[in-house]
């Protein structure tokens, strides 16, 4: 089993994406998953409108390439769409951050919202 960090964020119909992708996932991963709190956050592009963000840790056997294509299909059957990503309304965005030892998404990591629930997520996982 490998563990994996993902982010996972909305920023329309935020409060309704966030629990649907919390369940979605639960039912993928059940026992496997542990989420952070979902924190509101500003765009980092210094947009209008707010972002919902958590982290999230699972341990799957699944490839790589695999579970990042399963979360891009998850993300579509969300409504995300190219067309509307390029508009910057965004129903559900998941991202790996790290599988195994591999860390991903350099930046993402800079974030101080993801330092924080990195903190939150590593305490839950003591």
């Amino acid at each position: 089993m490998t563990k994996v960090i993902i982010a996972v964020g909305t920023n329309c119909n935020q409060h309704d994406n966030a629990l649907s992708i919390r369940e979605y996932l639960g039912g993928m991963f059940g026992s496997d998953i542990r989420f952070t709190q979902f924190m509101r956050t500003k765009p980092i592009d210094g947009s209008d409108g707010y972002y919902i963000n958590a982290l999230a840790q699972i341990t799957t056997n699944m490839p790589y390439e695999e579970l990042k294509q399963w979360f891009k299909q998850l993300e579509t059957s969300c409504g995300r769409n190219k067309e509307d990503s390029c508009e910057g309304y965004i129903p559900v965005d998941i991202d790996i951050l790290q599988y195994g030892n591999q860390h991903f998404k350099e930046s993402d990591w800079e974030h101080d919202y993801v330092k924080y629930l990195w903190k939150e997520l590593k305490q839950k996982s003591k």
